[in-house]
């Protein structure tokens, strides 16, 4: 038997929804096309909102802005780099 952890009861969740449904509710906070810089100094563009296997908001990155369209969906384009967590952008203003 398999038991993914984002279907286990999440314990801080009054409701008693399992991780993957409090993260379904989550919304992106940083809008596509805004300029973020990483950890390290990178700056790029967010150009896609994504979500992790347990509905985490995820965000897609480039250095161009305008590339926005995906390719095929949920494989992003050529040139994205994907999987960012908002915990580890910080927006330039």
């Amino acid at each position: 038997m398999i038991i993914r952890v984002s279907d286990l009861q999440d314990p801080n969740d009054p409701q008693g929804r399992s991780y993957k449904e409090v993260n379904a509710e989550r919304v992106h906070n940083i809008p596509i096309g805004t300029l973020v810089e990483l950890e390290d100094g990178v700056r790029l563009w967010v150009v896609s909102h994504n979500r992790d296997c347990d509905q985490t908001p995820l965000y897609s990155l480039c250095i161009d802005r305008n590339n926005t369209v995906q390719v095929k969906p949920g494989f992003g384009n050529y040139g994205w780099d994907m999987g960012y967590a908002e915990e580890s952008l910080k927006v330039v203003k």
